[in-house]
């Protein structure tokens, strides 16, 4: 999956709100990603590494996702459609980047490994008594 920081998407919101000059098809979709599609694995691999805590991947069945999003209060169609997506992102399905961030904003996303360095002092300390 092409993971995205969100300070990312916020900067996508604030060129598209704040373009006077429109786009030629004002009803365009975009695809925000980040630079580079990673597994789930790697995410945790990267945030393990940056945070010292350690993060792993717990695969479960597409039956059981979709049980604890309704446990959840999340409506029956909803959890299993959204419980089929996941499936699919575990399976490299949705592997995508585009260029949407750069040509958008004029600036490249942002790596993952830059988001968690970036947030990594408050992860390595979540859940820690505090003095």
């Amino acid at each position: 999956m092409g993971w995205i920081d969100a300070r990312d998407i916020a900067a996508v919101a604030a060129a598209l709100l704040t373009d006077l000059d429109g786009h030629p098809d004002d009803r365009c979709d975009y695809l925000l990603t980040g630079p580079k599609a990673l597994s789930y694995q790697d995410a945790a691999q990267y945030t393990t590494h940056h945070t010292g805590r350690p993060v792993r991947v717990v695969p479960v069945g597409v039956a059981e996702q979709a049980e604890t999003y309704r446990a959840s209060g999340m409506p029956d169609a909803f959890a299993t459609a959204l419980s089929a997506v996941d499936a699919g992102i575990r399976t490299g399905r949705d592997d995508q980047v585009s260029t949407a961030v750069l040509d958008l904003t004029g600036r490249p996303p942002r790596a993952f490994a830059e988001f968690v360095q970036d947030h990594a002092p408050q992860w390595a300390s979540a859940g820690t008594p505090e003095d």
